[in-house]
This record gives structure tokens, C-alpha cells and sequence, in this order.
């Protein structure tokens, strides 16, 4: 039987851990690199602190870089943070670019400050190797293991007196020393109940299948199984996880100005972009939210488009109409209404829109951006000219159509599970690397609170409030992974609950492994599925309620087995010290073994 329930073990442990390797392996890669005077190409793994590299579109950042000198580059942070829209550096993010990120746009040369292990992401893989080193015990486990060595404690209490009463009463001593002693361990034998692990894996195992069937949720960890049961806290990250990761243009919230139409103002942002960039996630945004209005472009002809440049901050596109043509912009609200906002700059078409010096109007517009804005909508504003204002020069008059307002939108059935987890008595904080407006105008969307601070806020409070921060808040924002580990762990350690997290990217690793529950959801990078405990296989998070419910029915078989057998093991252990204090009558031990088993089947 032991034998048996090792097997078993080690089965589940192997299929836990058999992807490890994965999460370790690196492609090696090159990076220019400016060391002592001179260039020199590298492996990345060669680098250390004070090496100068050239950054360039398409380089993953090789290490934690401050930017030196350069273009303003456009970064992909979304292995770190989430974000789908890429980041300038420097920026409002200020001027270090993090290992792991994509340089998307732009070329810069930066001095590196942190390698290996030292930077952000290599930090949190450090973590995860170094958790993955600790053999995992869950809550019930360690309460069952508890029960059973008082049960065990009280019968070596027992038979220490069965031993005193046999020897010295009954002489037993003195008549059969070694049949005295076993007499007494007879009671041992009788207290430890031996079934117990196998009877736990068998339904952890059989537990583990049904979810995997029914609820489309692979366990690799039989203890997470266990702890989802009691999970009183999820932490679950935002893009991909509660939201689609898609970014969309919000239809109802769009803002068209006097003399157009809201469909009129997607069609012309539709006009002014390029279908064929599927990666670019403002260009898809608008063709998708085109399509989906049913509307067709017959008669319009894009004939050309002026791309989107970091320092212009717009896009333009000549359109042809029939005998007539169409110039449309779409770019940054403050320079769709004057190219000179901000600073001059060299784009080959300047304007003001006609009005601009209606006061009102401006007014209304700004209003506007700033209010969508602080809901943490991301605008793109449209303009447009008839006639081709690259001829008409100076006379080209462009008129403001609206406001575009953007946003990561949840999924469909995030607002039905979080209700569905309150009810189950499961609190949900969010945990984003997103902005902190962003992060607030989702968790009103899908039913959390709004109370979501920034990062920055937790990372430098003093050590005797942070706690008091982590637990108030009801979710953060602009996180690194470290924030988010960190934020697991403290719920977890200093507040005592079981804590759940879930997530899909590298970012959210770290805290995927620090939890008990660890939920990689469907789509997930392979880092976050090594580190989780249950593997989503359908989107969204509704197999999360259904794996709660279906761990809480094992549960409640486990529970009734455990309190079934702790009892039959107190009635066997007192019957037998009775019957040996009465009479000296003992039973024997082959006989009390097969009884023992017996109770089990």
C-alpha cells in the first residue's frame, strides 16, 4: 500500500514538474556593444553594468538600460507589464528600458545597469526556480497531519499505560516480556490509519480528471487541488486574464463633434489606417470596430497614407471619392487640432483645425479627452479636409470630426465570475501593470471595487503600513512583477489566507508561483503555465468557479473520510485498552491490521 501511494505521488509530482526545463531555457542572442572605445558584438550573456548598446526596432532588451542618447523609442513592455500599447522611453515611464521588453520602434544607445539575475525579470525567474526547490504542502494536509499525530500522541500516551498495566499489574514482565510489549503496540497500530495517504491521492487523482473533462482546467499540483477548496483571496491579473487583451474602440463612448455622426467618424478613422497591420493594435482596433457596424467603404479609395512618426504623433491619409478627394488625420487630440502643439515639427502637413480659436469648442474637447482619459480610455482624434491638402496648402481647411475612446474590454463572462466568486465567500483583487486609470474604469466594468492604487504607492510605503495598503486596496496598478509577488506573499504569510492568482504572461510568473493556487488561464505564455498549479484550457475565468465548486465537493468526501476513520481509530484504540485494562486480554496485531484495513473498504 505504501508502495502504492509513493506511486502515485511521484506520478503527479513528474507530471507537475516535467516542463521546468521549458521555463529555464534561453535562446542565445547577440547585441552591439560599445566597451573600452570600441564596438564589438556579444552574446547577450557577456554583458556587465557600464556596457554601452545599441538598441534598435525588432532588439529585445538584453538588460535593465538606461537610455543615453537616441530617437524616443517605442517599447513593447507587455512581457512585463501587460500594457498592449508599447511605451516611450523616456518618458512618463521615465528613461531605464527593462530586460525582456521589445524595442519596436526607434533606435537609441543605453548603458546597461542590471544583468542576469539582478534585473526585474531575471529576479522573478530566480523566484520561481527557487520555489520550485519546496516541497508543497497544502492547508488541509498540514490540518489532517495535525489530527492525526494528537491521534497518535494520545495512543503512545495509551500505550505507555497499556505497557505499565500489562507489566506491572499483570505481571507481564515477569511471565512474557516481548508478548507484553507487543500487546501494548497493538494499540499503536491500531491508531495510525493506514489508508488514509492512499485514499487522499486516489481522490485528489480521480478529483484531478473530472476537472480536467468537465471543466477544462489541467491540475499539475495535488495539493493546489486541495487549497482551492479553502481559497478565501484571488488576485488575478487584467489584459488577457480578465479582459480579452484586445484593445477596442468603445462605440457608445465615442465623441463626434457638430456636424458629423459617431459612424462618420470611425468611418473616417477607418479610412485614414492600414487594414494589413494586424500587429499594430490601433489600427486593428478601428478596422474591427468598422467591420462590426456593418457599414461599407463603396466609393472610398485610400490612395495614399503618411505613417505614424514618434515625433509627429499623427497619421494621414488621401482618400479619393468619386471626382473628389478627402485628407484625413487621426493621431494625438492635442495635435489633430494643431500641428504645433507641443513643439513644431517637420511633418511635410501643418494645420489648425478651423476652430481653433473658439474657445468653447476647445474647451468641450479637452473636457472631453480629459474625462475619457481619467476613465482610463486612450483617445485617437479625427480630422478632415476636403480636397487634397498637400495642394491647397495654406487653404486647406480641416475640420475636427471626434474622439475615438480605446480600451481593453472584458470579457464576457468576467462580471458573471467575479459575482459568482463573492458568493463562494472568494474576494477578487486586481493586479495590473497597466495605468492606474485604466486599472479603475475595469474593475467598474466587471463589478470590483475601485479603489485600485498605484504601484508606486505600495513599492514605496514604509514597511509598517504597506501591509494595511495591500490589504485595503482593492487591486493596483503600473506593478512590476516583483510588486505583484510581493503582494501574494503578503496576503498569504501575514494575513493568513489562502491566496489564488491568476494570469497569462511572464509578468505574472513570479506570483503564480508564490501562490497556493497558481491559475494559468487558456492562452497563457509557457512561463506562466510552468509556474501555475491549473492550466485553463477555455477562455476566460468561468472554469475557475466551476474548479472551486467541484474541489469543495472532493473536499467535503475527503473531510467525511478523515472524521469516519479518526473516529473508527479512537473506538478501536479505547476498545482495545479497555479490554487489555479489564481482562489482559489482547488482541492480535495481524488481526488488528486486517481490521484496520477493513475499515477502509
Amino acid at each position: 500500500m505504501l508502495v502504492i501511494n509513493a506511486c502515485l505521488g511521484f506520478h503527479e509530482e513528474y507530471k507537475a514538474k516535467k516542463s521546468l526545463d521549458e521555463l529555464s531555457h534561453q535562446l542565445e542572442s547577440e547585441v552591439a556593444v560599445r566597451r573600452n572605445g570600441e564596438t564589438l558584438q556579444l552574446n547577450v550573456k557577456e554583458l556587465v553594468p557600464g556596457d554601452v548598446v545599441l538598441l534598435v526596432g525588432g532588439t529585445i532588451v538584453p538588460a535593465d538600460t538606461q537610455w543615453i542618447k537616441g530617437d524616443t523609442v517605442s517599447v513593447d513592455t507587455a512581457p512585463l507589464t501587460g500594457e498592449p500599447i508599447p511605451r516611450k522611453y523616456p518618458g512618463d515611464h521615465g528613461d531605464v528600458i527593462l530586460s525582456g521588453t521589445t524595442v519596436v520602434a526607434g533606435e537609441c544607445y543605453g548603458r546597461v545597469i542590471r544583468t542576469g539575475e539582478h534585473t526585474e525579470i531575471g529576479n522573478a525567474q530566480k523566484e520561481i526556480m527557487a520555489d520550485k526547490t519546496v516541497t508543497v504542502v497544502s492547508v488541509f494536509q498540514k490540518k489532517i497531519m495535525l489530527v492525526v499525530q494528537i491521534l497518535v500522541s494520545a495512543s503512545f500516551a495509551l500505550v505507555i499505560a497499556v505497557l505499565l498495566v500489562q507489566g506491572l499489574y499483570y505481571n507481564g514482565f515477569q511471565d512474557n516480556v516481548s508478548q507484553t510489549i507487543l500487546d501494548a503496540l497493538v494499540i499503536l497500530i491500531a491508531s495510525i490509519p493506514i489508508a488514509l495517504p492512499l485514499v487522499l491521492q486516489v481522490n485528489m487523482a480521480l478529483g484531478a480528471s473530472h476537472l480536467a473533462t468537465t471543466y477544462n482546467a489541467v491540475v499539475t499540483s495535488l495539493p493546489a487541488l486541495q487549497d482551492i477548496a479553502s481559497m478565501s483571496m484571488l488576485c488575478s491579473d487584467k489584459t488577457g486574464t480578465l479582459t480579452t487583451a484586445n484593445m477596442s474602440i468603445i462605440t457608445d463612448q465615442i465623441f463626434a463633434s457638430d456636424g458629423f455622426t459617431a459612424e462618420e467618424v470611425i468611418l473616417y478613422g477607418f479610412l485614414c489606417s492600414n487594414a494589413d497591420k494586424k500587429d499594430d493594435p490601433i489600427d486593428r482596433a478601428i478596422v474591427s470596430a468598422f467591420n462590426d457596424t456593418g457599414n461599407s467603404k463603396d466609393g472610398y479609395v485610400q490612395t495614399e497614407i503618411i505613417g505614424f512618426n514618434p515625433s509627429v504623433k499623427r497619421v494621414v491619409a488621401f482618400v479619393k471619392s468619386g471626382d473628389k478627394t478627402l485628407t484625413i488625420a487621426k493621431g494625438l487630440p492635442a495635435k489633430i487640432l494643431d500641428t504645433e502643439a507641443g513643439a513644431p515639427d517637420d511633418h511635410e502637413l501643418q494645420w489648425k483645425v478651423d476652430k481653433i480659436n473658439d474657445h468653447a469648442f476647445i474647451k468641450s474637447v479637452e473636457a472631453t479627452d480629459t474625462d475619457l482619459s481619467s476613465s482610463g480610455y486612450k483617445t485617437i482624434a479625427i480630422a478632415v479636409c476636403e480636397g487634397n491638402a498637400r495642394e491647397l496648402g495654406d487653404a486647406a481647411v480641416w475640420k475636427f470630426a471626434g474622439l475615438l475612446p480605446m480600451l481593453d474590454p472584458p470579457r464576457e463572462d468576467t462580471p458573471a465570475t467575479i459575482e459568482s466568486l463573492h458568493h463562494a465567500n472568494i474576494s477578487v483583487k486586481m493586479i495590473t501593470g497597466d495605468h492606474a486609470n485604466v486599472g479603475k474604469e475595469t474593475s467598474r466594468l466587471i463589478g470590483l471595487g475601485t479603489n485600485v492604487l498605484p504601484g508606486e504607492e505600495m513599492r514605496n510605503a514604509p514597511s509598517e503600513t504597506k501591509n494595511d495598503i495591500i490589504w485595503n486596496a482593492d487591486g493596483f496598478a503600473a506593478v512590476l512583477p516583483s510588486d505583484k509577488r510581493e503582494i501574494v506573499l503578503v496576503l498569504r504569510n501575514h494575513f493568513g489566507l489562502v491566496t489564488g492568482m491568476t494570469g497569462d504572461g511572464v509578468n505574472d510568473a513570479a506570483a503564480l508561483s508564490a501562490a497556493q493556487v497558481g491559475i494559468a488561464v487558456a492562452g497563457a505564455t509557457d512561463a506562466a503555465k510552468n509556474a501555475a498549479d491549473l492550466i485553463l484550457t477555455e477562455e476566460g475565468l468561468s472554469p475557475i468557479y466551476g474548479a472551486v465548486l467541484e474541489s469543495r465537493r472532493i473536499f467535503a468526501r475527503i473531510k467525511a473520510y478523515v472524521v469516519y476513520r479518526v473516529a473508527a481509530s479512537i473506538v478501536l484504540v479505547l476498545t482495545l485498552s479497555i479490554v487489555i485494562f479489564v481482562t489482559s486480554c489482547a488482541v492480535d496485531s495481524l488481526m488488528i491490521i486486517i481490521l484496520a484495513l477493513l475499515n477502509d473498504v
